[in-house]
């Protein structure tokens, strides 16, 4: 299918997509008018190249058939018929002027048919040569125009192609640095977890440690003075019944005192025995009533109630 200047005005190049690069629009457009303009010239040149080499063939046609009438008759005047040799005789001379003036005539017109066929040649040679030439030249502006054509849809799809693979490419490494990324992000922060994780269990196995030593500690202190408060008990459970056999003794001793101190009054003051008893029995409660502080007073202080037991 010839290419034509409406081809070229109405041809239309997919624009690259968004982000990508391709030739510049302007220049193209630019390009393209101005091998819509060539391809126009060329062709209007070639229309009336074509439209000259069809008149001077239609001369030729011309000069043809006028020079075949012209041979035609010509031919029959060449050749006349004598009608008798007296005639022919008499005639003589002037048939050998009429002769040289045909013949004068004849060479004057093949050399008109000469000249004209020559010309035509010329014409047709011209014309041949310049139709080819135009033709040449055009199928070349086409040819050349198609391949710039060809050529530049070829640069814009490698170049389509090629963007399309360097972002490819780029999204390719931009998925692999992120995904590298998120997996030392996510690799560190377990890190830190179980960092976090062991110091935290190290931590309360420390305290753990510590409230177990410190309960052990404060058991062994409880059992210690446990076994000190224990044994005071004991020391104060001795105490209590020592002193309460010493004071038993004590007491016994004291009655019996007071025992023989009685039996041992005059006869004759009866009344003033009498009256003493009394006396004497409220010493006697004033004493055990002492004792008896002295008891309670021994039991918070060991040592008081030794001291008293032994006086």
């Amino acid at each position: 299918m010839p290419l034509t200047p409406a081809d070229v005005h109405n041809v239309a190049f997919s624009k690259p997509p968004i982000g990508k690069r391709g030739y510049n629009e302007d220049e193209v457009d630019q390009f393209l008018d101005l091998v819509e303009q060539e391809l126009g010239r060329l062709v209007e040149e070639n229309e009336d190249l074509r439209a000259r080499a069809d008149e001077l063939a239609s001369d030729l046609e011309s000069a043809k058939k006028s020079g075949g009438s012209a041979a035609q008759e010509s031919a029959p005047a060449a050749k006349p018929e004598p009608k008798s040799a007296a005639a022919t005789a008499a005639a003589t001379p002037s048939l050998a002027s009429a002769k040289s003036g045909e013949g004068e005539g004849e060479l004057a017109n093949q050399e008109t048919h000469l000249r004209a066929a020559r010309v035509l040649a010329m014409a047709q040679e011209m014309a041949d040569r310049l139709t080819g030439e135009a033709k040449k030249e055009s199928d070349g502006l086409v040819t050349k125009a198609r391949t710039d054509s060809d050529k530049l849809v070829g640069d814009a799809r490698s170049e389509s192609d090629k963007l399309v693979g360097d972002a490819k490419t780029e999204a390719d490494r931009l998925l692999s640095d992120a995904k590298a990324k998120s997996e030392a992000i996510v690799k560190d922060a377990e890190g830190k977890s179980e960092a976090q994780i062991r110091d935290a269990q190290s931590k309360a196995d420390a305290l753990q440690a510590d409230a177990e030593r410190k309960h052990t500690e404060i058991m062994a202190t409880i059992n210690q003075q446990r076994g000190v408060l224990e044994g005071r008990i004991d020391q104060l459970r001795t105490f209590e019944k020592q002193y309460r056999s010493r004071l038993t003794a004590y007491l016994e001793s004291q009655l019996s005192e007071l025992g023989k101190t009685g039996s041992a009054e005059p006869a004759d003051a009866p009344a003033t025995g009498r009256a003493a008893a009394p006396t004497t029995s409220t010493s006697s409660t004033t004493t055990s009533t002492s004792t008896t502080t002295k008891n309670d007073g021994g039991a918070s202080s060991p040592q008081g109630g030794s001291h008293s037991a032994d006086k």
